[in-house]
């Protein structure tokens, strides 16, 4: 009889590609998680660094915090909170009606409803770097995924699919490729494996089209997802606004601004923000003047971008201002020029291709299966979110949480059926 544990490959160092990673390990798997980027979170990332007085700054450049809206979500937020890797964001909330910010530089302010909103601490990707740490899990960073191949193996030849991975080092397209196997199963938690992007770029198909499982990804194509631009803002001074973190509504460019400084953890040194445009904004800029990132075409559009940023973002702060009472209105009799904030001791824009996905393809199974050969994919686009944009993080967890069962599921039907057929020959 095998005793050797299961192998499972996971592609995708996100949250759902590290949920499912340390689900199936905590199951007896080895799981080997393989990630293009250099740091672990995908959406959930953060960075790190120095302002220009040497102050430091801590951004999470996607999710800005989480909710959660069923049980079984509960249950793993309160895993994470004992591990100290993730705690309640006991801010002040807001929303902003900016429909007359522009025109008239006046704005309505809103606070929220109080609820439970979570953040990793003391960053947002925290909460990943424990799922790495899992025994059994191991991620390799760096890392691209270019291809699937796969085989029958067993002693009979009923015996299961087993998997190899084609992977090179991120960023040289010159490196050589390597395989590795054999894999029980495969996960792919990052969409752009699906793309067609690698065909319009260098002539290569996708990632996926090797794997031969094109029900799964003409689904993952079919649904497109949402750009955003980010961007970190670093004062001298604090801002006087009783909020820290701000949705707004009916602006042209911006849809979020959070005090990042605020949340516990953070370094407590300069006032940091976070901001995030529209999606119309940015896909003006992603369609309308598409750069390369790297390039020098590229380092000027982040720079108009963070000018524009900053100045609506300046504008929509001095209004709430007006609006509590912290600043005179404007006159409109003054000739002076409007009132702005002082300029940012550091401010970086960072282009995000794929923030949101526009649909929810796997709402009943919550992941992407093919059982007879045991490939999966899962992702916040599977299940649709309790709310929009904070319940992504509860989608994502939820559909990996499943799609691991699903590959427990396969593995221990595919054994079952495997021990028969030897039982059966003899």
């Amino acid at each position: 009889m095998n005793t050797e544990p299961r192998k499972a490959a996971v592609v995708g160092a996100g949250i759902s590609g590290l949920v499912t990673a340390s689900k199936l390990a905590k199951l007896g798997f080895e799981a080997h998680v393989f990630e293009s980027g250099r740091g672990l979170g995908g959406r959930m990332s953060t960075r790190r660094g120095e302002a220009p007085d040497g102050t430091k700054v801590q951004f999470d450049m996607g999710a800005q915090f989480f909710t959660s809206s069923t049980k079984e979500f509960n249950a793993i937020v309160e895993e994470w909170e004992r591990a100290g890797t993730a705690a309640p964001w006991e801010g002040r909330f807001a929303c902003i009606d900016a429909s007359q910010c522009v025109t008239k530089g006046v704005v309505t302010v809103q606070p929220l409803p109080e609820e439970r909103r979570w953040v990793g601490t003391p960053t947002m990707n925290a909460v990943c770097k424990y799922l790495a740490a899992t025994p059994g899990v191991t991620v390799n960073q760096a890392t691209l995924v270019v291809g699937f191949s796969n085989f029958r193996g067993g002693e009979c030849e009923e015996g299961a699919w087993k998997w190899c991975v084609e992977t090179r080092q991120s960023g040289d397209p010159m490196a050589p490729v390597v395989t590795r196997g054999d894999y029980d199963v495969v996960v792919v938690t990052d969409k752009a494996l699906a793309s067609e992007r690698n065909l319009k770029l260098h002539g290569e198909p996708s990632p996926m089209a090797s794997a031969e499982v094109p029900e799964i990804a003409n689904t993952m194509q079919r649904c497109s997802q949402r750009s955003c631009f980010t961007l970190m803002v670093v004062m001298n001074e604090a801002i006087a606004t009783e909020y820290d973190s701000f949705d707004v509504c009916n602006h042209p460019m911006i849809a979020y601004m959070a005090r990042n400084s605020s949340k516990p953890g953070r370094p407590s040194g300069r006032d940091q923000w976070l901001v995030h445009s529209t999606t119309a904004y940015a896909d003006n800029f992603i369609y309308g003047h598409l750069t390369k990132k790297g390039t020098g075409a590229y380092a000027e559009q982040m720079k108009i971008i963070s000018e524009e940023m900053f100045n609506a973002f300046s504008d929509l702060i001095v209004a709430q201002l007006q609006e509590q009472g912290g600043l005179p209105q404007d006159s409109e009799d003054d000739d002076s020029s409007p009132q702005t904030l002082p300029r940012p001791l550091m401010m970086e824009a960072h282009r995000w291709g794929a923030a949101f996905p526009m649909c929810a393809v796997a709402a009943d199974e919550k992941c992407l299966s093919n059982t007879k050969v045991g490939f999966f994919a899962c992702g916040d686009y599977c299940i649709p979110p309790s709310c929009f944009p904070y319940g992504y993080v509860e989608a994502a967890t939820l559909s990996a949480v499943h799609t691991a069962i699903r590959a427990v599921e396969y593995t221990a039907s595919i054994h079952s059926n495997h021990a028969q057929i030897t039982l059966a020959s003899r």
